[in-house]
C-alpha cells in the first residue's frame, strides 16, 4: 500500500513540474517578443491592447 501512494505522489509531483514549465514557456516567449519589438503583432492577439510607440518622440 505504501508504493502505491508513493506513486501517486511522483505523479503528482511530475505533473505540476510539466505545467510549471508550460506556464514558464509561455511566459518566455510572451517577454521575448515584447522585447524583441514585435509589439504590434503581440498586442492584436491581446484583446482591448493599445501599442504606444514612444521610438519616434521628440
Amino acid at each position: 500500500m505504501n508504493q502505491s501512494h508513493r506513486s501517486r505522489v511522483n505523479d503528482a509531483c511530475n505533473a505540476s513540474v510539466f505545467a510549471l514549465v508550460i506556464v514558464l514557456a509561455t511566459l518566455l516567449y510572451i517577454f521575448g517578443a515584447a522585447i524583441s519589438g514585435d509589439t504590434v503583432g503581440l498586442t492584436q492577439s491581446i484583446r482591448g491592447a493599445e501599442v504606444f510607440d514612444t521610438r519616434n518622440v521628440p
